[in-house]
C-alpha cells in the first residue's frame, strides 16, 4: 500500500502513509517520501502547509526491519544514511510548515519523520520511541542532533540512550509535541490547527520559514563533525558490532 499525496483544500496539501502492518519504512518507503516532495510539494508554489498524518490508527510510522539492517555492509550503511538523511532534510526544510498528526505508535523512522516537521501534533495515547539501543545498534540518522536541537540534550539523551516508550503527554511537556489531543477531538484539533494557515500570506510564510531553516543549517554546520561520526559510528557497529548480531536471528521479525 502505498503513501499517497493529495491537495488537501486550497492552502493545504496532505500526505498520508498507509504501508500495511506497522507502516513499516525502509529503503523503498523513504525513497518514495523523497520522490513525493522532490515532485508534488516543492513544486506546489501556492501551498501554506503540509500535514503528515497514518491512516493506520495503531502506527503513525516505524522501522526499519532489523533483518533489513542486518544485511547492509559499510558501503550499504553509508548509503541508507545518506538516503535517510535525504529524506529528513526534504522535510525540515520544505519551504512552508510541515505539520504531522499523529495517532499510535512512532519508532525508528517515524521518530525521524516527526523530528524533522515543523509542528507535531498527537493524540494523548501515542508513544514514541528510539529502539535502536534496545536492539544493540545507534540510530542511523541524525535523530540525535535534531532532538537536541528542538528539546535539549538532557531530554534527547533520556529518548536515545533509554529505548523506553514516551507518552504524547510527557513529550508536550518536553516541549516536542505542539498539542496533545484526547481521542474524541483529536481530528477536530488538527483540522483547526491546519486552519490557521488559512489566511497568511504565502510569501510571507515562505520568508520565516527559510529562517528557521537556516538556522537548522547552522546548527548542522556548527555539528559537521558530531554528524560525521555518527554515520562512521554506526556503520562501523553494522560491521563489526557482536552485541546486536549473536542475537539478530531472534529479533529478525521486528523492526525498530
Amino acid at each position: 500500500m502505498p503513501i499517497r499525496f493529495e491537495r488537501r483544500s486550497g492552502y493545504a496539501a496532505e500526505i498520508d502513509i498507509d504501508l500495511g502492518g506497522k507502516n513499516t519504512f525502509d529503503i523503498t518507503e523513504i525513497n518514495e517520501l523523497i520522490k513525493i516532495f522532490e515532485g508534488n510539494i516543492e513544486k506546489e508554489m501556492d501551498l501554506k502547509a503540509i500535514l503528515i498524518k497514518s491512516s493506520n490508527p495503531d502506527y503513525f510510522a516505524t522501522g526499519p526491519e532489523i533483518k533489513e539492517i542486518a544485511e547492509l555492509d559499510r558501503d550499504g550503511a553509508r548509503y541508507y544514511i545518506t538516503v535517510l538523511n535525504v529524506m529528513c532534510r526534504h522535510i525540515a526544510e520544505s519551504p512552508v510548515p510541515v505539520i504531522c498528526a499523529v495517532k499510535g505508535a512512532v519508532s525508528g523512522i517515524g521518530l525521524d519523520i516527526a523530528s524533522s516537521c515543523d509542528f507535531r501534533l498527537a493524540e494523548k495515547k501515542s508513544t514514541f520511541a528510539d529502539l535502536s539501543s534496545k536492539y544493540g545498534i545507534l540510530s542511523p540518522s541524525y535523530s540525535a542532533l535534531r532532538l537536541a536541537f528542538l528539546i535539549g540534550i538532557q531530554r534527547a539523551k533520556e529518548i536515545i540512550l533509554t529505548s523506553r516508550n514516551y507518552t504524547a503527554e510527557e513529550l508536550y511537556k518536553f516541549n516536542y509535541l505542539s498539542e496533545a489531543f484526547d481521542a474524541d477531538v483529536f481530528d477536530g484539533g488538527v483540522t483547526r490547527f491546519l486552519e490557521d494557515f488559512t489566511s497568511l500570506s504565502i510569501d510571507s510564510l515562505r520568508l520565516k520559514k527559510r529562517i528557521f531553516i537556516d538556522l537548522w543549517k547552522n546548527y548542522l554546520k556548527n555539528n559537521k563533525f558530531f554528524a560525521e561520526e555518527i554515520e562512521e559510528i554506526f556503520s562501523e557497529l553494522l560491521k563489526e558490532g557482536k552485541d546486536w548480531k549473536k542475537s539478530v536471528s531472534d529479533i529478525n521479525n521486528y523492526s525498530l
